[in-house]
């Protein structure tokens, strides 16, 4: 006995339910993917990422400088390895404090004469490098508020919005 051969109403459904299991799985590794950007798991367009942890410590005395930790990790995101070059040993890590309105508070302080010699580094890839530094910040210029940390580290910037408490 032959068999009948599909109406085309039943070909045109077959099709439609294909294209929607198709469909729904394009949304979910879209999803997947929006997931990953959005909370920070991805950063595609970073491939070396700087990022900071600051921690405030209780000053000993009202009139004494504000300690301040910064924790700073740059991280190579890449399948290659990186050169990091500044031009000189005073250029691997610098710090200045604004306020909201982005005017300036303080910096850091200059530690004499900074020898005008090329420095370098090698980030592998894949790999972070982590680094931590006191800042101590003058209470007569920094009170309790909001301020902006602008960071730059092994060339690469980054802002940290802080609260002074």
């Amino acid at each position: 006995m032959a068999t009948k051969p599909k109406s085309d109403f039943a070909k045109n459904s077959d099709l439609g339910k294909r294209m929607m299991n198709q469909s729904m799985v394009v949304l979910g590794i879209v999803g997947v993917i929006i997931y990953f950007v959005y909370f920070g798991e991805l950063a595609p367009e970073e491939p070396i990422a700087l990022t900071a942890e600051i921690t405030q410590g209780v000053a000993q005395r009202p009139e004494s400088m504000i300690p301040l930790t910064l924790e700073i990790k740059l991280a190579n995101h890449t399948k290659e390895g990186t050169a990091l070059t500044v031009p000189s040993p005073c250029d691997t890590f610098n710090w200045f404090l604004t306020g909201p309105d982005n005017e300036f508070v303080q910096s850091k302080r200059s530690e004499g004469e900074c020898p005008a010699q090329t420095v370098s580094t090698w980030l592998d890839a894949q790999k972070a490098m982590n680094e931590t530094f006191s800042l101590e910040l003058d209470p007569t210029r920094v009170h309790p508020g909001e301020y902006n940390l602008f960071i730059r580290y092994w060339g690469h910037e980054k802002i940290q919005r802080i609260t002074i408490e």
